[in-house]
């Protein structure tokens, strides 16, 4: 979406408004690549509620994740892990990749980013379904600690090629009263 009178050089995308002053700029064609694109941003300027960070593949991970602690209230982002552990891994590894940092100040920095990862997974009837719900609950003995707190629980008998079941509960969630405060109802 492009403000009104920009030329075809930027992108534009709604902040969650309609009001014309809060569109935010996220890039520019004319620079190269997904980290050009996210170095560039203007969220801190524009004071934006919520920073949404598109698929995060490799070094684009370090500014997200000095994006989101920036004490905004919200951020969200996407990877490919085959679990919410498996990205944590994958995600310490993108930012080893991308900077000279150490591996307890790169665990440090996700642990302080992050609150909540949801799973989504490709079930058997090719249907996509979050699986997982996890809450990252800080950074402890060299460790990131996280635990679930939903998981998809399928409904037996949900018929031929057909996955049908809900999310149960399998742990407190420690945020809670946070996410309350946020507007978010659980």
């Amino acid at each position: 979406m492009r403000e009104p009178g920009r030329g075809p050089e930027a992108h534009w995308r709604a902040e969650g408004r309609r009001d014309p002053g809060q569109y935010l700029q996220i890039g520019r064609k004319k620079e190269a690549g997904r980290l050009a694109c996210l170095h560039n941003t203007h969220y801190f300027i524009l004071r934006g509620d919520r920073i949404i960070v598109g698929e995060v593949r490799g070094a684009e991970a370090v500014e997200m994740l000095q994006a989101m602690n920036t004490g905004h209230d919200g951020s969200i982002s996407t990877g490919h892990g085959n679990s919410p552990a498996d990205m944590l891994t994958r995600l310490e590894t993108m930012v080893l990749m991308a900077a000279d940092l150490p591996l307890a100040a790169v665990k440090h920095q996700i642990a302080s980013a992050l609150d909540l990862m949801i799973h989504v997974s490709r079930m058997r009837d090719r249907s996509r379904k979050v699986v997982e719900i996890s809450e990252v609950r800080g950074y402890e003995s060299g460790e990131i600690r996280m635990e679930a707190v939903y998981r998809f629980r399928e409904t037996p008998g949900s018929g031929p090629g057909k996955v049908d079941g809900e999310l149960e509960q399998v742990g407190e969630l420690e945020r809670r009263e946070k996410l309350r405060e946020r507007g978010v109802s659980l």
